[in-house]
């Protein structure tokens, strides 16, 4: 008794050690196959599969769980390759013997007995070698290991959505999509046969090349076999899975086996076709790239993204994502900086911008040492010009006159809050050029700031992009930009009375161009969506002729036309009123309250709290309406002979031009000819007497311009009109 004791504890003793050496014994094959990746299913909002990412080699492999693997799917790999799946231990000992005693009396090997989890053993070790009998054992004593680590539904699990197909092709769920297109559930019983055998001999079984044997083998009628084909997998939006994958990549995640993204393929291919057209025809401006991005404003979700027309057009560099490419927006950045203005407060705590103020449109000077003089886009002077007009109408001078008051560095903190941290690296650098966009930003920027417009100053970030949603500007400042940028009739003046931006549903537009038209820019927006068009081209050849921004405003207009075909104008769709203002008859010119001279009048809102006087512009004489201009428009009057009155009383001695700490450069070629420009303004008195460099140099009338010699080293120019004086220094190298 105490042998027979004995005896069954050494066994049992030797069967946990067999049984801790399957267990526990290192396995790193299998821990690599754990970790191996599998593709990533991309879907749109209405389960239009989008794209199947290929993993190495082009492998197209899917993963699904064994619970949403179909029962008849199961059951019919089980039949094929492995009856007594459930019944044995990873090895069949009955079909073992079979093979074994088959293989000696054909004299050769006909038959293997490989179970699905020695053929998993296979998978794991990516054994491509010729079967032997030292690796049949080997095979083996793996599959017991896989068996003391795994469940049955484990290794089912694993193996049909590993084993090889061929065709680049692996696991049940691509072999669906790639011999007929289809998913797993949409499969009939007799496709589910067919594929079922491929496994034994892929290249002898594939239905789509031998119908007939893969039929003859499932047990099938031939119909199974001869509607199998080669799948084409579709490879829609590129650029936008990339930087999907990106995204997960970044933040150290998985791409699951299915993502179901917010876009719209139908969206998507109909922002394609614009595109293409629009690029078709800026061709011979060498016009060859262009990008487009739209966003859902109540959820920041992506619905269109355009990274370039053509992924394949290696020639135009169509492989490199254009919502991501950071260009100069030019113009289209303006509606941040007068957001920013009138955010600000001047010195009497009221708005420092507000629509009904006037800015100069006249030549100007900014800087010293780095002289800075704007001109706009068709080289004209406008005068007197409402802050309304100057942004509808995309005027450059009044937007660096803007910045220039308010001050670079806060404004570029703003920018930031809206998410331009692109502007981090060279926007300091573009000092007052960022008025007129100058530094470099990207459509992922772009779009959602702009949406902040539509959504009461409020930022939501774009999906992916990991930032958060904030507060940025009051509510009562987005609605007067929403009633800016939605106005024709003040676009008139830079753009004429152009139908592109006319809808019929609100919605508001700003362009822009840089680069000598290399960048070309629109945005739109209405309550519901935002979208970005870019064009231009990456090569960095110069665009021929100024194409404008018209191509992609019309993109741009299309697709919201298409977005909100079901809409019009009502109390959902229109845009809020501002409820710190209220709408008064204003004078055109003066920007100020009509008054009973002025020859006609707009509405506009004046902020409630501010107080204005009555435009003094105009008034009724005995020799007719009389126009009085302030002291700054002189030269512009001058320049177009417009005969008004200047009422310099309102302006103080000022010298416009140069500026203070100015330099300048001698040079020997022109010495004749070369002089230094002054132009002076206000004033109490009509005449200014002049000192340069310490000493009496000239007395004059109005109105006040003279030159100065151009002579090498320090100098300073001091000027007096009666009970006033200013003075500024130079350099001249």
């Amino acid at each position: 008794m105490k042998k027979q004791k004995a005896a069954l504890l050494v066994l049992l003793s030797l069967l946990g050690t067999v049984w801790a050496i399957l267990r526990f014994s290192p396995y790193p094959d299998l821990k690599k196959f754990k970790s191996k990746a599998f593709s990533t299913a991309f879907y749109d909002c209405k389960g239009n599969l989008i794209q199947v990412s290929s993993l190495e080699g082009g492998i197209k492999r899917e993963f699904t769980p064994l619970k949403k693997i179909p029962k008849d799917v199961r059951r019919a790999f089980i039949k094929s390759e492995d009856k007594r799946f459930y019944l044995h231990n990873g090895i069949d000992y009955l079909a073992l013997a079979n093979a074994l005693f088959e293989n000696l009396r054909q004299k050769e090997n006909v038959r293997g007995a490989s179970t699905i989890t020695m053929q998993l053993v296979k998978i794991i070790s990516e054994d491509t070698q010729k079967r032997s009998y030292s690796q049949k054992l080997i095979d083996m004593f793996n599959a017991l290991r896989l068996e003391s680590r795994l469940s049955k539904n484990k290794i089912l699990e694993y193996y049909l959505n590993s084993v090889p197909f061929g065709m680049n092709c692996e696991g049940v769920t691509s072999a669906a999509r790639s011999f007929y297109g289809k998913k797993l559930s949409e499969l009939t019983k007799d496709e589910i046969k067919c594929l079922s055998v491929i496994p034994r001999r892929p290249s002898l079984y594939n239905p789509i090349e031998n119908p007939l044997l893969c039929a003859q083998r499932a047990k099938v009628p031939l119909e199974a076999a001869t509607s199998a084909y080669r799948y084409s997998y579709p490879f829609y939006m590129p650029h936008y899975i990339s930087y999907v994958k990106k995204y997960y990549r970044e933040k150290g995640l998985d791409l699951p086996a299915n993502v179901y993204l917010n876009c719209d393929l139908e969206l998507q291919q109909l922002a394609k076709k614009y595109l293409r057209q629009a690029l078709n025809e800026a061709q011979a401006s060498r016009i060859s790239n262009g990008a487009l991005l739209i966003m859902e404003n109540k959820s920041g979700n992506i619905l269109c993204w355009i990274g370039n027309e053509n992924w394949y057009d290696n020639s135009n560099s169509g492989q490199i994502d254009g919502v991501l490419v950071n260009n100069q927006p030019g113009s289209s950045m303006k509606p941040f900086l007068y957001l920013y203005a009138m955010e600000l407060k001047d010195g009497k705590g009221e708005p420092l911008m507000y629509p009904s103020r006037v800015l100069a449109d006249v030549p100007t000077e900014f800087g010293n040492s780095r002289l800075y003089i704007p001109s706009n886009f068709n080289n004209k002077f406008n005068g007197p010009v409402r802050m309304r007009v100057a942004l509808a109408s995309s005027l450059n001078i009044p937007a660096v006159s803007c910045l220039n008051e308010c001050g670079v560095d806060g404004y570029l903190d703003f920018l930031y809050d809206l998410g331009f941290d692109s502007l981090r690296h060279g926007g300091k650098e573009a000092d007052l050029g960022l008025s007129l966009g100058a530094g470099e930003v990207n459509l992922t920027e772009l779009v959602p700031a702009f949406s902040t417009i539509v959504r009461d100053g409020n930022y939501l970030p774009l999906e992916y992009s990991g930032l958060k949603a904030h507060k940025v500007y009051s509510s009562d400042s987005a609605r007067l930009m929403c009633s800016i940028l939605s106005d024709s009739s003040s676009r008139a003046l830079g753009f004429g009375y152009s139908q592109t931006f006319q809808t019929d549903y609100p919605s508001i537009f700003k362009t822009g161009t840089a680069n000598q038209y290399q960048n070309i820019i629109a945005l739109g927006a209405t309550k519901n969506y935002t979208i970005g068009v870019w064009m231009g081209n990456f090569s960095g050849k110069t665009v021929i002729g100024k194409t404008g921004s018209s191509l992609p405003a019309w993109i741009a207009k299309n697709l919201l036309d298409y977005l909100e075909k079901d809409h019009v104008f009502d109390e959902r769709t229109s845009f809020a009123q501002p409820e710190g203002y209220h709408l008064q008859k204003i004078c055109p010119l003066s920007g100020l309250p009509a008054g009973p001279d002025c020859p006609g009048f707009v509405y506009e809102y004046l902020k409630d709290d501010m107080k204005f006087p009555l435009c003094s512009w105009h008034k009724e004489t005995e020799e007719g309406l009389q126009i009085t201009y302030p002291a700054e428009y002189q030269r512009w009057l001058l320049d177009n002979e417009i005969k008004a009155q200047i009422d310099y009383s309102l302006t103080p001695l000022t010298i416009l031009s140069p500026q203070n700490d100015a330099l300048f450069y001698y040079s020997e070629l022109y010495n004749a000819e070369q002089a230094i420009p002054v132009e002076i303004t206000g004033g109490t008195s009509n005449s200014l007497e002049i000192y340069y460099d310490g000493k009496y140099y000239d007395k004059i009338s109005r109105p006040f311009y003279f030159k100065l010699p151009v002579e090498r080293g320090s100098h300073t120019l001091e000027v007096h009109s009666g009970l006033e004086e200013c003075s500024i220094k130079f350099l001249v190298k």
